[in-house]
């Protein structure tokens, strides 16, 4: 036995025999050749003692596959497996006679009794993966998280393009009418979007994890077909078929860029693979719910599907919607003690006699802490009670109807022992879980044990609270009486933790109260046995022995259990109404206003995931499960056509193809339910579907709330401001004996006439901060900084333009275009930046897909291989704009502008620079017409480039477009940028990266670095963003100068 086994031993105290060994002739002849015999197992074994004993071996539905039965050798090894590991439990035979024998002595003489067979039985843990097994299940697991992070991708664009077409179309916008048919009809189209996105990620989830496990799990949904058949498709597609094209693009084509088309094959199919699991899971997720549903107690007949599949139908619509509208109260236990619940179908909270008296709910001590019950009821139960008055909506049970949970039909109970304990887990523990303490018995946990879970459970919620603080308090910078506040507002939404954490001290305080009690009343039994007779000592010792028996050997434990009873339930009228209404608002209104809005792609998906979301809404297993408590029903007969009884002709032939059909049949039936409590468990319900549901959910409320601040606050042409804080007679001495930025001193055709080639980066820098500015402050500032005159805001040229053309009037894009005196042939277009709710919707619109397709090759090892297809991968993705979502793309409204003032030749040299948002614009807008852009902390294209539209090339971005990015500026980091980038520094604190996007600041560092020449510096680089003060030219002070401004 290698050293990696794990053994110990069962059982040593019967003389059993299998019914699965063999006989003697069997025997010699497994011994002769070797060959060790599996025998496939039906529903269970029994291993029987010749005289009362029979153990019977039964295969739960929560294991991974049905246990292996092998003889071998004499030996009997029931395998159990789990991935790449098996738990074998190896049953072997040693005669007594032979074990006394090595325990006496040599000269003792042995009995000539018969020797008795002992059986022992063994369990042992090995495993039979491997390095190259891992690797090859790594690398498939890689593509298939790829394909995960490009569905949420893809999740978040459905989202974002649903409310950016009700931008456009559905009116919110200051410069256009509201529909509020078209309002509605989006919201209302929320909920089966936050459904089917959150069902298709849970599903994406389980495949991931599916894909390392070997596909055990794909292989019981698929029960009727060879494991085979389902592991040579799934190599195929995995990793055959991209092989073959690598192999074509190598051998036979040999191109140059191999790598795309393989890793476009790889990813596609990937997500063709997804895509029939997706469908196979659904279709027996739905066949499992009515296949229950048809054995429910309320019909005794069995369902055919041709004549009651209708009826049938209806009862699951019918049981949805109790589900959904029932009002319920949950009511938790603390249990603690030594028995079971008396039956599965009574609750812990009733008498085990069904009385009401104080002395029936004596006999069931030991049940539940009654000093640690809660129960509690929502709001909306509240309200059912109240309507139940009247009978016409609500009705009232006369006894409240019990409502099973999952994770009691699941039959998972999971139980920490003094072998299984670990310190985090009661920390991490799962709300829903049932786990179950032993703290009295051979196995109980010891209070070292559990006292240090407590601790590391309350330290974990202490620190939790504290870390949350923490980051609030860096990032908001509170002072301390906030921060106080946030403490006890942290404290006050974890006090369930911290009760919990309470109430399982204080259950484990009274059960080890109890053992001691016991202890105490056997030593003083022991002290008072001189006194008594000697028949009533022999009774009080075997009453101890019983005592001590049942401490040892029967397990006192502590669980938490909650209960949910259905206290009142819509009426039958008012079931069918509530139906129709979700069927009219939640589907067939919101489809309809997605079409009218124009929104094709978004409104045809709604559809489907309209129809995938209903199904499994309405035929929802949980939901059944929570009506039946049990998978038991669950027996094959609505699915299945067993097979006919044999007809052979003698009685013994006939008796044993009976037995085998009946092994079938059980075996059939333990496959039916493992695959779908494995459905329920990890895709129907559970924390993977929460996550991801609260994950949607949180996204589209955050893009509603965005959209109706973007309508609530509409759009300005700019702030007033005034040159101030610009100072003339101060200036910025390049930094000698350090490297300037090389761009410092940029070409001769980039320097604003007036200016110089040392001054250019300075001055496109100050431009894109400007285009922040209203209208009527230009002048000022322009004059401030070029000297008067010099440059001038071609307002009515704008204004012009914008009125000829119905889209840019409507576009809330704002440009201005900037002419210089000394050479009118020579203008700037700046571009503003982030300013309201309408430029966050362009920033999401244009660069979302790109930040999060970053992400997802971050997470990934070895993610910047998948490069080159990076950009295809986000254009599929844009297959979701249509003509109406591009009109809210600023982009093309500035590109449409440069080519109107190219195409006019205004303009000899023309350039466009913007900040933020705007140098984003500016870049694309550059690269789509041939002209320089540069831009300041804006996003860039290279990965986006595609969804433009028309598109860009990469050779485009690198000829006409160049970045200035600050240190620690989030902004210019999204999208991967184009080859002429400039970076600069940022003295922001780190708490305050933010601050690094600020345009002024890094016109402080330019200055400050290049030197500022004969263009102003600015009061803010030494009050606000820690540069030191300007050196005067003139007679004042900076004090003097900046004296109006309040230093940081």
């Amino acid at each position: 036995m290698s050293s990696s086994e794990q053994e110990f031993l069962l059982s040593a105290s019967s003389d059993y025999q299998s019914t699965a060994t063999t006989t003697k002739d069997e025997e010699n002849d497994e011994e002769d050749n070797g060959a060790p015999k599996v025998v496939r197992p039906s529903s269970n074994r029994r291993l029987h003692n010749a005289t009362t004993t029979t153990i019977e071996y039964v295969d739960h539905f929560s294991l991974q596959a049905p246990s292996d039965a092998i003889r071998f050798r004499g030996t009997a090894v029931r395998v159990f497996a789990n991935g790449t590991q098996q738990f074998q439990m190896v049953q072997q035979q040693q005669k007594q006679q032979q074990q006394q024998e090595q325990q006496q002595p040599p000269q003792q003489p042995h009995s000539n009794d018969k020797a008795t067979p002992r059986t022992t039985l063994k369990a042992k843990i090995t495993s039979d993966g491997s390095a190259g097994l891992s690797m090859i299940r790594g690398l498939y697991t890689l593509v298939a998280i790829l394909m995960l992070g490009f569905l949420l991708i893809f999740a978040i664009q459905v989202l974002l393009f649903l409310f950016v077409s009700l931008v456009m179309q559905g009116g919110l916008s200051s410069k256009q009418s509201l529909n509020w048919f078209h309002l509605l009809g989006t919201i209302l189209s929320a909920p089966i979007f936050v459904h089917g996105l959150s069902s298709v990620l849970t599903m994406a989830t389980e495949f991931v994890i599916d894909t390392w496990q070997g596909h055990d799990f794909f292989r019981s949904v698929l029960l009727r077909i060879s494991s085979v058949v389902i592991d040579w498709t799934s190599f195929w597609f995995f990793l055959g078929i991209p092989l073959v094209v690598l192999l074509y693009q190598l051998l036979w084509t040999g191109a140059e860029h191999w790598w795309v088309p393989t890793a476009l094959t790889w990813f596609g199919c990937i997500l063709v693979s997804f895509g029939t699991f997706c469908i196979v899971v659904t279709y027996f997720e739905i066949w499992g719910a009515l296949e229950m549903l048809s054995h429910h107690p309320d019909f005794q007949e069995q369902f055919t599907i041709r004549h009651d599949l209708g009826r049938l139908l209806k009862r699951a619509i019918y049981l949805r919607q109790l589900y959904t509208y029932s009002g319920v109260r949950h009511k938790t236990f603390y249990i603690e003690g030594a028995q079971t619940l008396f039956s599965p179908n009574r609750s812990y909270g009733e008498p085990r006699d069904g009385g009401g008296s104080s002395s029936s709910r004596s006999s069931g001590r030991g049940l539940a802490d009654d000093e640690f019950v809660q129960e509690s009821m929502s709001w909306y139960t509240h309200l059912t009670l109240r309507g139940a008055s009247n009978q016409r909506l609500f009705q009232r049970y006369d006894i409240p109807k019990r409502q099973f949970h999952v994770e009691d039909a699941l039959d998972r109970t999971v139980y920490v022992t003094d072998s299984t304990w670990n310190l985090e887990k009661l920390f991490c523990q799962r709300s829903s879980a049932r786990s179950v303490l032993v703290v009295n018995g051979s196995s109980r946990v010891t209070p070292g044990q559990l006292g240090s879970s407590l601790a590391c459970a309350v330290l974990g919620q202490v620190v939790r609270i504290l870390l949350v603080t923490g980051f609030v308090k860096w990032a908001a910078n509170l002072n301390g009486l906030v921060t106080v506040v946030v403490i006890v507002l942290c404290t006050f939404v974890q006090r369930a933790a911290f009760y919990k954490i309470y109430v399982l001290w204080d259950a484990y305080r009274d059960t080890r109260r109890r053992q001691l009690q016991r202890a105490a009343q056997r030593q003083q039994r022991q002290q008072g046995q001189g006194q008594r007779e000697e028949q009533e000592e022999e009774r009080e010792e075997q009453q101890e022995r019983e005592e001590r028996e049942e401490d040892q050997g029967v397990s006192e434990v502590i669980f938490q259990i909650t209960e949910t009873h259905r206290l009142t339930r819509p009426t039958d009228n008012a079931v069918w109404i509530l139906f129709g209404l979700e069927v009219v608002f939640l589907f067939v209104f919101p489809l309809w206003m997605l079409f009218d809005v124009g929104n094709k792609p978004i409104a045809i998906l709604f559809a489907i995931f309209g129809l995938f979301s209903s199904l499994r809404h309405y035929f929802n297993v949980p939901v059944v499960l929570s009506e039946l408590g049990s998978l038991d029903l669950l027996d094959g007969e609505f699915i299945r056509t067993r097979r006919p009884t044999s007809t052979s002709s003698t009685a013994a032939v006939a008796e044993e193809d009976e037995a085998s059909r009946q092994q079938d049949m059980a075996l059939q039936d333990w496959r039916e339910k493992n695959r779908l409590s494995k459905i329920v468990a990890h895709i129907s319900q559970g924390a993977r579907r929460d996550a991801w549901v609260a994950v949607i959910g949180t996204l589209l409320l955050m893009f509603l709330f965005l959209f109706l601040s973007a309508f609530s606050s509409g759009s300005n042409n700019g702030s007033a401001s005034t040159p101030d804080n610009l100072l003339p007679d101060f200036r910025y001495l390049p930094q000698e004996g350090t490297f300037q930025y090389p761009t410092c001193a940029m070409t001769t055709e980039f320097a604003i006439p007036g200016g110089s080639n040392g001054t250019a980066l300075a001055d496109y820098a100050y431009l894109a901060s400007i285009a922040y500015v209203a209208p009527e402050s230009m002048p000022d500032m322009l004059n401030a900084w070029f000297g008067p005159n010099k440059a001038t805001d071609r307002v009515d040229f704008v204004t012009k333009y914008r009125a000829s053309d119905p889209a840019q009037q409507k576009s809330a894009v704002h440009y201005k275009l900037i002419q210089f005196a000394d050479n009118p042939d020579f203008a700037v277009v700046t571009i503003r930046g982030t300013s309201n709710g309408w430029d966050m919707i362009s920033d999401a619109q244009l660069w979302s897909a790109a930040y999060l397709a970053q992400m997802v090759r971050a997470l990934l090892p070895m993610g910047e291989v998948w490069n080159p297809i990076l950009e295809e991968l986000v254009a599929m993705i844009g297959i979701l704009q249509t003509s109406s979502l591009r009109e809210v793309a600023f982009y093309v409204q500035t590109s449409e502008f440069v080519k109107y003032l190219k195409s006019q030749k205004a303009f000899a040299t023309l350039r466009v620079t913007g900040h933020s948002l705007g140098g984003g614009l500016a870049m694309i807008t550059g690269a789509q017409t041939h002209t320089p852009a540069i831009g300041l902390s804006g996003p860039n294209a290279i990965i986006s480039r595609q969804t433009l539209f028309p598109p860009v090339t990469v050779e485009e971005l690198n000829k006409y477009t160049f970045n200035i990015i600050p240190d620690r500026d989030p902004v210019p980091q999204i999208d991967d940028p184009a080859k002429n980038v400039q970076h600069i520094s940022c003295l922001a604190a780190a708490n305050n990266f933010v601050d690094c996007h600020t345009s002024l600041r890094s016109l402080c560092d330019i200055q400050y670095t290049c030197g500022s020449l004969h263009r102003p510096t600015l009061c803010e680089c030494a009050m606000l963003y820690g540069y030191p003060e300007p050196d005067p030219t003139g007679n004042r002070t900076f004090a003097e100068a900046c004296g109006h401004l309040k230093k940081k």
